[in-house]
């Protein structure tokens, strides 16, 4: 049995077994070099990319007409709006249109142009009149968020106006802790007044979305720039309140350089 240990002769006593030397433990493998920066390419956006680029102001009115229009077929996309949506928008917001409204509780921006969260820049007061301290805001929204419209939206049947016309008509007095409200509107319903409308209610609410889109257009040398370069669209509006249809009223274009204009808003 010899060859089971190989040749020669055999050693007595126990036989001493060599340790088996550890293995080396294998090179960590040599990382590939990081890829050069690509610096032509656009920032990654605060969003993740999920908001659409900015509109230009043409585009955002399309998107609020084709809004509106969905909004009377009876095929409103608020529905599907939900809290998760606001994920999306935790590093900023994008709005397509400044909308200054009307506080009145049937006229709500987001259901009639059919748009959810981020989507509108809304500024609303009774009359849609616009003070020193919402021009700051319109401002803000154009300067700091680029913001390509605003709409200035009246509607049929505005309460606001109609106090402005009792005034003017001899109806009512005016009462003093309403005034800041109804004498912005005042000069609309005279305007009103001396046309040949044949309804000088809805004459006046038209005139007042006029002349507020006309005073912002000039109220702020932003504004005028932004207009004059065609970053901007300044509108009226009206909403008719039997049928929830927006009409537009056609854009207000600085008149005048705005450093050279009156002052065009009321003391707030």
């Amino acid at each position: 049995m010899g060859w089971l240990f190989g040749r020669g002769k055999a050693r007595s006593g126990p036989r001493e077994i060599a340790p088996t030397p550890e293995p080396e433990p294998p090179e960590p493998p040599t990382p590939d070099p990081a890829p050069e920066p690509d610096l032509t390419a656009e920032p990654a956006a605060e969003d993740g990319g999920l908001v659409a680029p900015r509109p230009s102001p043409d585009e955002a009115l399309a998107m609020l007409r084709e809004g509106n229009a969905a909004f009377l077929r009876g095929e409103s996309n608020l529905g599907h709006v939900k809290a998760d949506d606001l994920d999306r928008l935790q590093g900023g917001q994008h709005p397509i249109a400044t909308i200054v409204g009307c506080a009145d509780s049937r006229t709500p921006p987001t259901i009639l142009f059919n748009q959810g969260f981020g989507r509108l820049f809304s500024i609303r007061v009774a009359g849609n009149t616009v003070d020193r301290r919402g021009l700051a805001s319109i401002v803000y929204a154009v300067k700091h968020l680029q913001c390509p419209l605003v709409v200035v939206m009246g509607h049929t049947g505005c309460g606001a106006v109609a106090a402005a016309e009792a005034i003017v008509d001899g109806k009512a007095t005016l009462d003093p802790s309403l005034e800041e409200m109804i004498v912005p509107i005042i000069p609309a319903v005279l305007d009103a007044r001396r046309s040949d409308a044949a309804d000088m209610a809805v004459r006046a609410v038209e005139e007042n979305a006029r002349r507020v889109a006309e005073k912002l257009a000039v109220a702020d040398a932003s504004l005028a720039d932004a207009i004059a370069a065609g970053d901007l669209k300044v509108l009226a509006a009206v909403k008719l309140m039997h049928s929830g249809e927006v009409r537009f009223l056609g854009d207000a274009r600085p008149a005048a350089p705005a450093a050279a204009a009156e002052p065009a808003l009321e003391p707030a």
